[in-house]
């Protein structure tokens, strides 16, 4: 049933506006907009009481009792089938809204210049969520956006690029769009960046904001950015504000508050695909992030280990995948329903199988769930294939999207004020702002049946 909005003359009825319109959008966007998360599932009966972690189960071995038997002899009995109890904590999905007088006196005149008003300013913030929640999704889950190539001293100008970065997006300034609030600075082991200086996010020496994107060499993979520190003053380039060329483009907040815990343990962001789905050891996507999955070492437990294969540059093709596949099915018994690959890969896909397609049928498919998608036909498997630019270059991925969830404890919800209002006064101004927070975790149950593909030429 559809929410029903009479009055707009005050911002109580601009808190209803708020909640009843505009935070349900934001859950579709997050939820259900992109072509990845549409297909997963929201969850809501694997949280525990306290909801401070996610407790999901994974099984461990098969229950298998399957065997010949002698005339007269014992039936062969079942293996009971034995999993383990996991957990992992909660993250924040969080979004800040604000609304300025000026916005707050129009929407006094009426209705229909309320909607138009807000929905001007609100529409910026659904971009930005989805943005970011793309790139969480698709990111290492370190908060990580770009890797800085060259600073300008004196310019308030820096070089981001996607070069030589593990977790590249499509191009080096996809998750920097104007007004992005980061930290530039990069942190080894014991939480201290590359000019001696330890994470606390409440320092201003490498908080800065994004004001311009002057150019881009999609080619090269680079961008340049203008940039200002969190006061709103140019950067210097000089003393505690210093960024060199090696330093990583991180989200605003990613790490915990502490200072000296900027580890990738106390990164605030829910999972992505790419930690995981992977297998734990050291190869050419990470050498030590992805270690470890619930507190437990993959190597030391296999059920935990998922498929990878290194493309040694070849391009996505029937035979590469095949090949994949394969071994998916006889050494998995996986079942997988996705392949999700970057846009480029994609394209190549396409061109190279334009006039060659001995195995492989490319159509709309129906898919359990409801799904109608373009899909490819691999012998007896069919895929959705499917593409998103915040997938890490030269990144496939095969999946079975049933076992994942958003793991949550509760719906996307507005923090409360005094009085109940989702709109707060500002102490500075006459601005009004609002914040949406949700406790969730991306998760997966069965990584042991999934698969990543790396080096992939795009």
């Amino acid at each position: 049933m559809a929410s029903t909005i009479s009055n707009f003359t005050n911002s109580t009825s601009l808190d209803g506006l708020l909640k009843n319109v505009y935070l349900p959008t934001m859950q579709s966007v997050a939820y259900d907009d992109t072509r990845f998360s549409d297909m997963i599932k929201a969850r809501s009966d694997i949280i525990t009481g306290g909801g401070n972690q996610i407790v999901h189960f994974s099984t461990t071995q098969r229950a298998e009792g399957v065997g010949a038997i002698s005339e007269g002899g014992n039936w062969v009995n079942n293996v009971p089938v034995k999993g383990k109890q996991l957990t992992e904590n909660t993250k924040y999905l969080n979004a800040y809204v604000a609304l300025t007088n000026q916005l707050i006196e129009a929407a006094n005149s009426g209705t229909k210049t309320a909607l138009n008003a807000v929905s001007s300013t609100f529409r910026t913030n659904i971009r930005a969520f989805k943005n970011n929640f793309d790139r969480m999704l698709m990111g290492a889950g370190n908060g990580h956006m770009a890797l800085v190539s060259a600073i300008n001293t004196g310019t308030s100008k820096m070089t981001v690029t996607k070069t030589d970065f593990l977790q590249a997006p499509f191009n080096a300034d996809q998750f920097l769009p104007v007004g992005t609030r980061i930290n530039v600075a990069t942190f080894d082991s014991s939480g201290i960046d590359s000019n001696g200086r330890a994470n606390s996010n409440s320092d201003d020496d490498f908080g800065f904001i994004v004001t311009n994107v002057d150019s881009r060499d999609l080619s090269a993979g680079t961008a340049v950015l203008s940039i200002t520190d969190e006061d709103g003053g140019a950067y210097s380039g000089a003393g505690t504000e210093d960024i060199a060329a090696g330093d990583f483009v991180i989200r605003e907040n990613a790490y915990s508050d502490v200072s000296g815990a900027a580890l990738f343990a106390t990164c605030k962001e829910i999972n992505g695909l790419s930690n995981l789905i992977s297998d734990g050891l050291s190869n050419s996507e990470t050498s030590s992030n992805y270690v470890k999955i619930w507190g437990q070492t993959r190597t030391s437990f296999s059920y935990l280990q998922s498929l990878m294969k290194d493309f040694a540059d070849a391009e996505l093709s029937e035979d590469n995948m095949l090949d994949l596949m394969i071994d998916l099915q006889y050494s998995r018994q996986a079942q997988p329903n996705l392949l999700m690959t970057t846009p480029k890969a994609e394209k190549k896909y396409f061109l190279s199988k334009a006039n060659d397609r001995r195995f492989n049928n490319v159509g709309p498919m129906d898919f359990v769930g409801g799904f109608t998608r373009m899909g490819i036909q691999l012998g007896e498997w069919q895929l959705i294939l499917t593409s998103l630019a915040a997938v890490p270059a030269g990144t496939l991925f095969v999946m079975n999207t049933n076992d994942f969830a958003f793991a949550q404890n509760s719906p996307l919800m507005w923090v409360l004020g005094d009085g109940g209002n989702v709109l707060i006064q500002s102490h500075t101004g006459a601005t009004k702002f609002a914040s949406a927070l949700q406790n969730v975790n991306f998760v997966c149950f069965d990584p042991l049946r999934q698969a990543k593909g790396f080096n992939v030429s795009e």
